[in-house]
């Protein structure tokens, strides 16, 4: 029997091989090394805990809403197209007096084909958009997370819209406000988009005047170790 398995030691050794001196040698080194490594860059490397908070974005300057009752007979630019403020837009006929309506300020005007030929059921024919205005955000948050967003006030957060039109976008916005505890144990927060992320909005979401979003708010920045120890 000894024969046996004395036999079937070598062959087994023949298929393996013998590991190398050096390996048996600093393998146990390697190994301690490697962990303190992997110590060291989850004791340097951050990984924030994040939560959504639900916000609606809106333009600082409101629209312009062109209705039925208005009686316009004839727009005087196509859908899309820019207007000065003054520009004519559009001319109402009332008992066959004709007037004249002048854009308020610069901006698009926007209205569907047929929309003055076609009965339509809603009252809105056409809406007339500012142009590179300023946009807004605002919504609602827990007495939970209120003091990290408010703490946080002074730093840029990432709003991203919940239905985006393309690739995704990175919009930024400031705090401007946290208002005072609510019934229902929620705070009512505004704040202002960047004039970058603006200008991205007017791009993507020329027509849409409320957009929702969520807004990321970092609730720890500890590092991985810390983590894991907690």
């Amino acid at each position: 029997m000894d024969k046996i398995e004395h036999v079937y030691s070598a062959e087994i050794k023949e298929i393996v091989g013998e590991p190398p001196k050096w390996l048996l040698k600093s393998g146990g080194g390697s190994l301690l090394l490697l962990l303190l490594l992997l110590v060291a860059l989850s004791a340097f490397t951050h990984y924030p805990d994040k939560k959504a908070i639900a916000v609606k974005i809106y333009r600082e300057q409101n629209a312009v809403v062109l209705l039925k009752s208005l009686n316009i007979c004839q727009f005087s630019k196509t859908s899309g197209a820019t207007a000065k403020k003054g520009d004519a837009i559009a001319l109402t006929d009332v008992d066959g007096i004709k007037q004249i309506i002048t854009a308020p300020f610069t901006g698009k005007l926007f209205y569907d084909d047929g929309a003055l030929t076609e009965t339509v059921k809603k009252d809105t024919l056409a809406m007339f958009v500012p142009s590179n205005g300023g946009f807004k955000f605002k919504g609602q948050i827990s007495s939970e997370y209120a003091r990290l967003l408010n703490d946080s006030k002074s730093t840029v957060f990432k709003i991203t819209p919940n239905n985006q039109l393309g690739d995704d976008l990175e919009l930024y916005g400031k705090l401007n406000t946290l208002g005072p505890l609510k019934a229902n144990n929620m705070f009512d927060f505004t704040g202002t988009i960047t004039p970058a992320s603006g200008s991205v909005l007017d791009l993507n979401y020329v027509a849409i005047l409320n957009l929702d979003a969520r807004l990321t708010l970092v609730l720890d920045n500890k590092t991985i170790l810390s983590r894991i120890l907690n």
